[in-house]
């Protein structure tokens, strides 16, 4: 098997292990071409190594620039990541090998990425492990000792005897101890691998849900799931589909001179400082329609100071 081979094996092997320990993110465990895209968008967007970045680039056909890379990643042909899924569910078995290194940083495979030389080694140790037990005659037994020997060995000094009764009764409640210790560990570990927490975090015009334990969120404001906020709570992009129907219906908030809509109240997703506010029919002529032309007084009376 060349050293490829066997890293594409083991990519797909870890991913069918960390699915059946529930150890995926929700979108990967369920690898529609729509999730793929999602989650490769949500991962650009954290803290990613430089050989990380390019692979993904590399998938998708991008500039070294992060704004074109979301740009490319958002605007692909959906088609063009089914052979993902189907390397995933066994439907290919010999897929792009861009597919199988950008599966490798999606599911935070290891090593990654893929190097000739780790592999050739991984390969070069094995066959090493395969030689050394063929060394063994098939068949082959040890050979008990002879009575003479036997009858030696078991004249050993009585303070050698004590010395090791000594060492056995130390040895004994420390390898207890330590066993005790790592099931412990080994408990606690499945029990918050069972019971981990969602939470969700804010992406560009929706909540997406994460790992409340994700460290590669620490700059993000992950904040506990909230059912009805992540099925509904929308940043209205098309403002040209707004029209007064929507007075009372939908909020806003202005932000840095910029005046943007929501599909519920609430906060700010970005700003929890600012609160959200009911749209009058002005605020939608003048911020979505742009009937207005005059001062908008109603939103400098009411909007809170920058």
């Amino acid at each position: 098997m060349s050293a490829f081979n066997k890293f594409k094996e083991e990519v797909l092997n870890s991913y069918r292990k960390k699915l059946s320990n529930n150890e995926l993110h929700d979108k990967l465990a369920n690898p529609t071409p729509a999730n793929i895209r999602d989650y490769s968008l949500f991962l650009i967007n954290g803290e990613l190594s430089a050989d990380d970045k390019k692979t993904i680039r590399d998938f998708y056909a991008s500039k070294d620039d992060l704004a074109d890379l979301e740009k490319t990643i958002s605007g692909i042909d959906i088609d063009k990541l089914k052979p993902i899924k189907y390397f995933i569910n066994g439907k290919t078995t010999n897929p792009d090998e861009t597919i199988v290194k950008l599966l490798a940083v999606l599911i935070d495979f290891h090593p990654r990425p893929f190097r000739l030389d780790d592999w050739l080694e991984i390969e070069e140790d094995h066959k090493q492990k395969i030689k050394t037990f063929n060394k063994i005659p098939f068949g082959e037994t040890i050979q008990p000792a002879h009575s003479s020997e036997i009858e030696a060995s078991s004249h050993v000094h009585p303070s050698a005897n004590n010395n090791s009764k000594t060492k056995t009764r130390f040895n004994i409640p420390t390898i207890l101890v330590i066993g005790s210790f790592a099931l412990l560990l080994g408990s606690i570990g499945y029990i918050n691998l069972k019971e981990k927490k969602e939470c969700m975090v804010w992406f560009k015009d929706r909540y997406i849900s994460v790992d409340c334990m994700d460290n590669t969120l620490r700059n993000n404001q992950v904040i506990p799931m909230d059912k009805s906020k992540f099925e509904n709570f929308r940043k209205i992009t098309r403002l040209d589909t707004l029209t007064l129907k929507d007075v009372n219906k939908i909020w806003y908030s202005k932000v840095n001179n910029e005046v943007e809509f929501f599909t519920s109240s609430g906060i700010h997703p970005e700003h929890s400082e600012r609160g959200l506010k009911l749209a009058t029919s002005h605020i939608i002529q003048k911020y979505a329609i742009g009937d207005i032309q005059e001062e908008d007084q109603d939103l400098n009376n009411t909007e809170m100071p920058e």
